[in-house]
């Protein structure tokens, strides 16, 4: 549990400098330098990159951190299983490539009509979909080895810097529009760059591959379980996207910029989850070879209220500035409100529910992702279908926020039946109560006039009636620690001053 609350804290850190970023750039750099247009083409690119890197990747990512505890041994250089991990998505590049290529008028059809702007950069997802196929890769691969930073550094902060010093490049006219998406796409190639070369330095692994190891048990596993990832990580990534690329074509890319802005808000809370998820998910994997089922149920149970805890804290400080982040936006972004709502309380019961995908995806029941996500993508489109006509944005937020409720619902009873764990304490109930306190308090204290210093007001406010009860209450062994290891460095550094 030391590795893994050690990274979560550094993970979290570098989330939160990342959100701090992505405020100041999503809020208002994107808004005030970009047409919603514009900015819904970067939106969409990436979604539908994500998509195409989930098809290219052949469900290596999830096959890396599941079998690498059986290739690890840092004397033979983990019997080259770098070499699997790398080769196995360049196959699937290629092949997505062609595939680009032999369907692009079916794929640009179902655009042109309302985002003409997209057939214009259509080529440009193929290499933003090898950058961010490779650098997740390569991050699955530094994660089996308990290294999580650097790869949350380069895409949570680095990322951002760069999209912010292109965006100060375009306000200035120094380049084009049709520059800045070049550069735009470069970004991502650069932080992989980055994170190839330290992973080569840093760690034993080789680009070797060593045949004498594998044999055709072994294989025939990873190669069953690659296929159901592969089949899985399509359907989780299409569920993940679908809201964006139908909003682009039911509805156009003007709401599909508004959306993504207040999408973004709305996940903001989810840092912890993904803080806890990267470095948990190669621990539960050894676990699970060792059949440590103890281990498991005590990471499902900290993880779940840890997860509570803190997106609580998110969550309640949102929602307690919601209409001083609406009235920062530009007026046309002012129907978003709502979408950060829908989206905040469903990123929440997201993360009541713990690791349980991590749980189901390192077992031997890893299967049942694929059965759930397929019906969940049935339910995700035609909710799309039906919603975004009518109610636009909110209906795409609708949509989205019923299918995390149901796939983590679905998760929720199967690692209950299967394992016989479930994540809720009492302690949960506990800290709802005083999330809901502290937004009340937050809600009746006096407004400035001034939305920044009133949101630096609520802020406060939330975090201290929030913190302190369940920090005087020791409701989490973590929380506790966090707080006296800020205290123990802080009075520290007063006495070497003094």
């Amino acid at each position: 549990m030391g590795v893994i609350f050690r990274q979560s804290i550094q993970n979290t850190i570098i989330s939160y400098i990342g959100v701090a970023l992505g405020f100041v750039i999503t809020i208002w750099m994107y808004p005030n330098i970009l047409t919603p247009e514009q900015y819904g083409l970067t939106r969409v690119l990436l979604s539908l990159a994500m998509v195409s890197t989930q098809l290219g990747s052949l469900g290596i990512k999830n096959t890396i951190i599941r079998f690498f505890p059986f290739f690890r041994d840092e004397e033979e250089n983990h019997h080259g299983f770098l070499f699997l991990a790398l080769i196995v998505p360049l196959i699937g590049f290629l092949l997505l490539g062609l595939g680009l290529y032999v369907f692009r008028p079916q794929i640009t059809q179902y655009f042109v009509e309302r985002s003409e702007l997209l057939v214009d950069y259509y080529w440009f997802i193929l290499p933003l979909a090898f950058s961010i196929l490779f650098f997740h890769v390569i991050t699955k691969f530094v994660q089996a080895l308990y290294d999580t930073v650097l790869s949350s550094f380069l895409m949570d902060v680095a990322v951002r810097v760069l999209t912010a010093l292109l965006l100060i490049i375009y306000l200035m006219g120094w380049v084009t529009f049709y520059q800045f998406v070049i550069l735009f796409v470069l970004n991502y190639g650069i932080v992989l760059l980055i994170l190839f070369v330290y992973m080569l330095w840093t760690s034993s692994a080789s680009l070797i591959p060593d045949f004498d190891f594998l044999d055709r048990s072994l294989i025939q596993k990873m190669m069953n379980y690659s296929l159901f990832s592969f089949f899985g990580g399509i359907a989780s990534i299409i569920v993940s996207n679908i809201d964006i690329i139908m909003l682009s074509s039911l509805a156009g890319l003007d709401d599909t910029g508004i959306y993504a802005i207040a999408f973004y808000i709305g996940s903001a809370i989810t840092i912890t989850r993904q803080s806890i998820y990267k470095i948990s998910s190669p621990v539960i994997a050894d676990a699970f070879k060792e059949q440590n089922f103890d281990l498991i149920e005590q990471i499902y149970k900290r993880s779940s209220l840890n997860q509570v805890l803190a997106g609580g804290l998110l969550f309640c400080g949102v929602i307690a500035s919601l209409y001083n982040l609406i009235d920062i936006l530009p007026k046309e972004y002012s129907g978003g409100a709502m979408v950060i709502v829908i989206i905040g309380l469903a990123n929440m019961f997201d993360m009541v529910t713990g690791i349980n995908g991590a749980i189901i995806l390192n077992s031997k029941h890893y299967r049942f992702d694929l059965y759930s996500t397929v019906l969940l993508i049935i339910i995700t489109v035609i909710l799309n279908y039906l919603l975004i006509p009518i109610y636009g944005i909110v209906g795409a937020a609708i949509g989205t926020g019923t299918a995390i409720i149901i796939y983590n619902t679905l998760k929720l009873f199967y690692v209950w039946l299967r394992f016989s764990m479930q994540p809720f304490q009492w302690k949960m109930l506990l800290i709802v109560f005083i999330g809901i306190l502290s937004l009340i308090i937050a809600y009746i204290i006096p407004h400035p006039a001034n939305n920044y210093l009133d949101i630096l007001l609520r802020s406060v406010v939330v975090t201290l009636t929030y913190v302190l009860p369940l920090w005087t209450m020791n409701i989490s062994e973590e929380l506790n620690q966090l707080i006296e290891g800020i205290v123990s460095q802080a009075k520290a550094l007063i006495f070497q001053k003094n």
